[in-house]
């Protein structure tokens, strides 16, 4: 039997509220005439690149010019306990990206990493900053909850 501590589990009990929200945002009404986030999700991973868990932590290993980009609201980043941790991480909610992406991006050639915690909202946010003109962007699908799974580094 595996024994948590209270935080542990008050942790654990935050992330599975956060994927249950973000599960139950996925279920919606069909509307004619109007496409679904889900299908606004699916054209945007077929147009964005994908990393994996092993390249990302090579690529933040290797690479101090790339930028990370966790898309989180700061009070998930709290409610699930963190974020990866690397020097290139910066958090910008994904409503802001457009708006605060040229802080840390500053050349279309800059390589970003996009994350989230399960990797929902990071198709759309990838494939926006390509929009933008960005040109070496990709997407960590496995999210913070991939990280942590693997037993990466992880800031509090």
């Amino acid at each position: 039997m595996i024994m948590l501590r209270i935080s542990e589990k008050k942790q654990i009990l935050a992330s599975l509220l956060i994927l249950a929200g973000l599960t139950s945002v996925t279920s919606y009404a069909k509307v004619p005439g109007i496409t679904t986030g889900e299908q606004l999700q699916a054209a945007a991973e077929k147009r964005t690149k994908i990393i994996s868990t092993a390249d990302l932590k090579k690529a933040l290993d290797e690479d101090l010019d790339m930028v990370l980009v966790d898309v989180r609201l700061p009070s998930e980043v709290t409610a699930m306990g963190g974020s990866i941790k690397a020097q290139q991480n910066v958090n910008i909610p994904r409503g802001w990206l457009e708006y605060r992406i040229t802080r840390v991006a500053l050349s279309k050639d800059t390589p970003i990493v996009v994350y989230c915690g399960a990797g929902i909202r990071t198709p759309l946010a990838a494939d926006t900053l390509q929009k933008m003109g960005y040109t070496n962007v990709r997407n960590y699908s496995a999210g913070y909850i991939g990280w942590k799974r693997a037993g990466l580094p992880i800031a509090k």
